[in-house]
């Protein structure tokens, strides 16, 4: 009977244990999608102007800042414009990858990239329809998460990202690895870089 009676008690503690740590599992899915929410839809008017800019002057695509300084838990937007030269409406994809990440004195900071993809950033990865000779800007939302590998708190540095745009129509809905070196994005070949500096 007594030893019955403390199993009941041992479940029931690992009963309200799972419960607290899956109601702060819900807390902090909230919090980042409310946060990240916000950031889905806003690219402030500074550097919505500053795209246009880039874009008259003769770039087919363009981040105009490409790096800011954040602490942990806070979140920045990256504005980034695609300009359609193609002669023809095209769908457009977006990927946005984790690069690699390094202390203020070049060590490198361990940090598992799928986990920085699915935790830190969110993004519309398309298609995104763009007529011939028309601009879209689309925002890049990234929240620099307690964590670079799902264990170990995030270490100060820089954490880099690379973005990649491409014709859907052409490549189909993915080109793979957003890396240099991969021919099929738009202009060919051409990545661009975000930077974080996480303080």
């Amino acid at each position: 009977m007594k030893r019955g009676f403390q199993v009941s008690i041992g479940m029931m503690v690992i009963l309200i244990l799972t419960l607290i740590i899956f109601m702060g599992s819900l807390y902090f899915i909230r919090q980042f999608y409310s946060a990240t929410e916000e950031f889905r839809t806003t690219i402030d008017e500074n550097t919505e102007e500053q795209l246009k800019a880039l874009i008259r002057d003769g770039s087919i695509v363009a981040i105009p800042i490409n790096k800011v300084k954040l602490n942990r838990g806070d979140g920045d937007v990256f504005g980034i414009g695609i300009q359609n030269i193609l002669k023809e409406q095209k769908d457009f994809g977006l990927k946005v990858q984790f690069s690699s990440a390094f202390t203020q004195q070049e060590e490198p900071i361990f940090a598992i990239e799928s986990y920085i993809d699915e935790n830190w950033i969110l993004y519309d990865p398309g298609p995104h329809a763009i007529q011939n000779n028309e601009f879209k800007s689309i925002p890049i939302a990234i929240v620099v998460g307690d964590s670079a590998d799902g264990s170990a708190r995030t270490e100060d540095g820089i954490y880099s990202f690379n973005v990649c745009v491409w014709d859907m129509g052409l490549h189909g809905p993915d080109i793979g690895d957003c890396a240099v070196g991969n021919t099929l994005t738009y202009p060919q070949g051409k990545v661009f870089k975000i930077f974080v500096e996480v303080d």
